[in-house]
């Protein structure tokens, strides 16, 4: 593979950034944004009329899934016949090191895309010069807040601004134009949890979640004024004390009777993430919640009442847009977590049904009504059963499941195409690996019309177009276009780093061109395997945003990847019986939840913001370990204080220092591996 010479750059990487760091904190006040985009447009001109007006034409890229969270295109210039002319037309450099998660949207020739710590760049789509960047200043001294500002899947651009989440809670507008600061306001408590998903947008309301499905925290979607940042009306998905159920609230009083346990709002779940679709034909968002907790980490220690659902956990919810009062929802299940949803219009049994789709974690394939949620069909990408690790409670599970990667409908083709994963069992070992597949799903019959097996189990987003192609990345570094209607593979370019944002397409200037974001991103770098989602070279790949259009000429600049070498660990001076009382401790107080199951992580010793993997570990981290676990050294760089009580959220007991001693030893041990 061709490889770039040090210090190399992209020709169009334009002139310098603008920096903009400051702001107005004018909750309330709308401040207009009337300023011209580079081609004379109003810069983010985005409307419920324009995103309707463009649901047959696809020339921009407007909200979350362009039409109907679909994540197809009509546009058809570069297709199946001429697909193998694609080429690269210009690539920008993000300089973070935690790779990147996002989908773009693109207006009127501008891209809006974001990065780790919730930064912001608005760049050109035609050349990659940068118009404007934005940074926050993310608090990173909670647990939550490190966590989730690590991690940001995309903004939402509505009437000349651009809003962005943070991993600190806040919910920031900026001007479309310029990037500087129009208001900000409070989604969520920074003392416990933070954003990592895009906000969405329609009938100028910006819809609004936050993570906790697995921390303790109480779920809820928020909607807000997308002018003024006024709060207009919120969903809680846990029901709050059983004697303090506001009586305005009749969705809450009908949860409560699905609950029993000792004060389980503390604890709570339910979590609105991700999966959020603004559905303007029906006037309601349709969202989806992860399971209750403690279910997810700790086993289902509240215990059901006879008959209790837990809701609305595992739930995919239907609310009225306008005052967020509920009109329908459907349980997937009380343990699962609930993924995006994707609306269509379906002829089932010879009459036209109006349905949101979804696949969430258990890989079951749900068609509901649109309108009434009730349910149409489900049927699982897989029926297999795979045996759960005894450190995960044992049991079965469905071998084939879908994680948050957008899947994307064409109404061309009539299929789904959903970057699940497939857990196999190993025949020696009897243990279970997972591996990627992307199911291409007809949603009428259950079943598949074709599926690609990928070597990981996490990889990219998916995007289908009217060219009869669907594009889809891989945590190899592949990005790759099959056909539709087959799934032959037609075009396919190694781009050195691993793939796991989300692909779209745009029209400039008559011009299609397909953009993806490249880098080892994603959430799951921090809780899953790092061998899950990259190769020991795509992992240490850049973070770039790559551009290709028919004949695109610029050089493509494939990385040149040293793989570091595991420094060599002390010697051994524990027994066997103190490593495994490490490892132990190593789940207990949830350490892989940064640093990787098993301290299987990024690769290498990594600075500058990004997880570092524990068996990289320098002799001078070593020595300082008891200070940086115990005593919180590191706090302000979201390394949580174990000793100060201060760790993750449901760890109520400190640390000790024979415990983080224990685990120390059980990193030398894990570091031994790696270096042999």
């Amino acid at each position: 593979m061709p490889r770039l010479r040090t210090g190399t750059r992209s020709r169009n990487r334009g002139a310098a950034a603008i920096l903009v760091t400051g702001g107005v904190l004018a909750i309330g006040a709308a401040i207009a944004s009337a300023a011209a985009g580079p081609d004379g447009h109003t810069a983010g001109n985005v409307t419920d009329a324009r995103v309707a007006a463009q649901a047959a034409t696809g020339h921009d890229w407007l909200v979350n899934g362009r039409h109907e969270e679909q994540h197809f295109s009509p546009l058809k210039q570069i297709s199946a016949r001429n697909v193998k002319r694609l080429g690269l037309a210009w690539y920008l450099d993000i300089h973070t090191p935690m790779g990147l998660a996002a989908e773009p949207i693109e207006v009127d020739g501008v891209i809006y895309v974001s990065a780790p710590f919730d930064r912001v760049y608005a760049v050109s789509a035609s050349t990659g010069k940068v118009l404007w960047t934005f940074k926050p200043r993310v608090r990173l001294d909670h647990y939550r807040n490190s966590w989730a500002a690590r991690t940001n899947r995309g903004v939402a651009v509505w009437k000349g601004r651009v809003y962005v989440g943070t991993g600190d809670c806040r919910l920031i507008a900026l001007d479309a134009a310029t990037g500087r600061e129009q208001w900000r306001t409070r989604v969520c408590d920074p003392n416990q949890t933070g954003i990592t998903g895009s906000p969405r947008v329609g009938g100028g309301r910006i819809y609004i979640g936050y993570n906790g499905g697995d921390t303790g925290v109480r779920g809820s979607i928020l909607a807000v004024d997308a002018a003024t940042g006024r709060h207009l009306w919120r969903f809680w998905t846990v029901p709050d004390t059983p004697d303090g159920i506001d009586p305005r609230e009749p969705a809450l009083a009908l949860a409560a009777k699905t609950w029993i346990g000792r004060r389980w709002w503390t604890t709570g779940g339910a979590s609105v993430w991700t999966a959020i679709t603004y559905d303007a034909p029906t006037g309601q968002v349709i969202f989806s919640t992860t399971a209750s907790d403690p279910d997810m980490l700790y086993g289902d220690r509240m215990h059901l009442a006879v008959g209790g659902r837990k809701l609305f956990s595992g739930c995919v919810i239907a609310v009225n847009a306008a005052t967020g009062r509920l009109n329908w929802y459907y349980q997937t299940s009380v343990h699962t977590e609930n993924m995006q949803i994707v609306m269509a219009h379906l002829d089932i049994r010879g009459r036209e049904r109006y349905v949101a789709m979804t696949v969430p974690k258990n890989g079951t394939f749900y068609v509901l009504d649109a309108r009434t949620g009730k349910l149409i069909s489900a049927r699982s990408l897989d029926p297999r059963r795979v045996p759960v690790p005894a450190a995960w409670g044992g049991g079965t599970r469905p071998a084939a499941f879908h994680n948050w990667w957008p899947m994307s409908y064409s109404p061309l083709t009539g299929l789904v195409y959903v970057p699940g994963a497939d857990a196999r069992v190993h025949r020696t070992a009897g243990e279970t690996a997972s591996m990627g597949k992307l199911y291409a799903w007809n949603p009428i019959r259950q079943r598949a019309r074709w599926s690609v097996d990928e070597p990981l189990p996490d990889n990219s987003g998916v995007l289908s177009t009217a060219g009869n192609l669907v594009f889809a990345g891989q945590g190899t570094g592949e990005f790759d276009a099959y056909a539709a209607d087959t799934g032959h593979k037609l075009w396919s370019i190694d781009t050195g780093s691993a793939i796991d944002a989300v692909p779209i397409t745009y029209e400039v200037n008559g011009i299609q061109y397909v953009l993806v974001p490249v880098g080892y991103g994603s959430a799951s770098r921090l809780f899953d395997k790092g061998s899950n989602m990259g190769t020991p070279a795509s992992k240490r790949g850049p973070a770039r945003l790559l551009a290709f259009r028919l004949n695109g000429s610029e050089r493509f600049p494939f990385p040149e990847v040293a793989i570091p070498a595991v420094p060599r660990p002390p010697a051994e001076t524990f027994t066997r019986a103190e490593v495994t009382a490490g490892r132990r401790l190593y789940r207990r107080f949830v350490c892989w939840d940064c640093h990787g199951p098993d301290a299987d992580g990024d690769g290498a010793w990594t600075v500058g913001g990004a997880i570092p993997d524990l068996r990289y570990m320098p002799s001078v981290v070593r020595r300082r370990f008891l200070s940086i676990v115990l005593a919180g050294t590191r706090r302000r760089s979201g390394m949580p204080c174990f000793g100060c009580g201060a760790g993750f959220p449901f760890v109520h007991t400190r640390l000790t220092a024979r415990q983080a001693v224990a685990i120390r030893d059980y990193l030398i041990d894990q570091s031994w591996k790696a270096y042999r």
